[in-house]
């Protein structure tokens, strides 16, 4: 019986699961073109670190947003010239000093994701499994609301 509940109890988790993700949002095209214009009329440029974690083959300069909410910098970053895939959305929260990172382009689909825990000496790592799809659909979902 007790097997049973357990199967029970971890296909309603699996449920809730993901209908929290599917009830999460994600940006229109029509906002993602925004963000895009927006990023890109911004004059000022950041270049990338180690853009190879995130798959790209050479420099990575970008433009890019950036909004404050509660414990967390959202950022949304375009590169320039555009090279595929290559819009970044990352988060950096200050509470614990982590940046969390996810590289994507117009099809929101994940091509790579890293994260950077700013308290150890680990520095940027290749990020990936469940734990990075749940904060990219959290990203997406901050960034649906972007008017």
């Amino acid at each position: 019986m007790s097997t049973l509940r357990f199967v029970v109890a971890a296909l309603a988790a699996l449920l809730l699961a993901s209908g929290g993700a599917s009830a999460q949002g994600r940006p229109s095209q029509d906002q993602l073109a925004r963000m895009t214009t927006q990023a890109l009329a911004d004059p000022e440029t950041v270049r990338f670190a180690r853009p190879q974690i995130l798959g790209f083959e050479q420099a990575v300069i970008t433009h890019q947003l950036g909004y404050e909410s509660g414990d967390f910098v959202y950022y949304f970053a375009v590169t320039k010239p555009r090279l595929n895939d290559g819009l970044v959305f990352f988060t950096h929260q200050k509470s614990t000093n982590m940046f969390r990172m996810h590289r994507t382009d117009t099809h929101l689909r994940r091509v790579a994701s890293a994260r950077n825990d700013m308290k150890t000496d680990a520095g940027l790592v290749v990020w990936a499994g469940q734990a990075a799809d749940a904060d990219f659909a959290a990203q997406l979902a901050y960034w649906s609301g972007f008017r």
